[in-house]
């Protein structure tokens, strides 16, 4: 399953303002999200920017990030310039509304 547009600004964000590899950005963002609930396909970018805020420095400065407030400003920034994409249907969701 491929990532959001969302959580690959991130993603690409953390590896240019933080300096990490894309395995340790990728893990970061991951589990913030799975402490969110948030599957990393659905994420917003407007849900993004709440996980970003509230979840994800505890992730950084785990992994020993330096200035995680300006790498998070920074990724904010990033997470400006997104139009939040419309959530993709479930094949739940869709066989729903074919029964309805």
């Amino acid at each position: 399953m491929s990532a959001s547009l969302a959580f690959e600004t991130v993603r690409t964000e953390l590896e240019r303002s933080a300096g990490m590899d894309a395995w340790a950005a990728r893990g970061a963002v991951q589990l913030s999200l799975m402490d969110a609930g948030i599957e990393a396909s659905q994420v917003t970018a407007a849900q993004m920017r709440v996980v970003v805020d509230r979840l994800l420095p505890k992730q950084l400065a785990s992994q020993k990030v330096a200035e995680i407030r300006g790498v998070c400003e920074r990724i904010h920034q990033a997470l400006a310039l997104l139009v939040d994409e419309p959530k993709r249907d479930s094949a739940e969701r869709v066989f729903q509304r074919l029964a309805g």
